[in-house]
């Protein structure tokens, strides 16, 4: 049985929320494999720029990453 095989056979016993949740995932996989999540992460910083940069949350600049 082939991996695929044995994803599908697996996916078939999950109800249908966690069914959903295993396909965003795949779909997650194969965008990835194609790089096109470089693209949507750019999209995403050009589209939530005005959520990070702003004066109330000035004081999270100098927080030390780990």
């Amino acid at each position: 049985m082939t991996i695929a095989e044995q994803i599908a056979r697996i996916a078939g016993t999950l109800p249908e929320s966690l069914a959903r949740e295993a396909l965003d995932f795949v779909r997650f996989l194969q965008a990835r494999e194609r790089g096109e999540l470089d693209e949507w992460q750019k999209a995403q910083t050009v589209a939530l720029t005005h959520v990070w940069d702003n004066a109330d949350d000035e004081v999270w600049n100098d927080i030390p990453l780990r």
